[in-house]
Parts: structure tokens; sequence; C-alpha cells
């Protein structure tokens, strides 16, 4: 019970997000954006895991 709550409010939180993304799919600077916010997290959690 507890798990599908969690789903649901999930679900609603990330609806406007996938709205904008279905939206504005086209848009190069969309995915251009997206891609460097990945890889800037990406590149955060591995210097942060490989500290000395």
């Amino acid at each position: 019970m507890g798990l599908s709550r969690i789903n649901d409010n999930l679900n609603k939180l990330m609806e406007p997000f996938k709205d904008f993304i279905v939206k504005n799919y086209s848009n190069p600077i969309l995915w251009l954006v997206l891609f460097v916010v990945g890889l800037l997290l990406f590149f955060y959690t591995y210097n942060t895991l490989h500290k000395d």
C-alpha cells in the first residue's frame, strides 16, 4: 500500500516535466541542456566517489 502511494506521488510530480518534454522534444537546446546537466551530474558523482 505504501509503495503504491509513493509511486502515485512520483507520477504526479513528474507529470509537468513529462508534458514539457513532450511539447518541446524537437528543441535542440533542450537536449543540449539535458545532456550538459547529465554530464555535470556524472562528473560530480565520479569525482565524489574517487576521492583519495
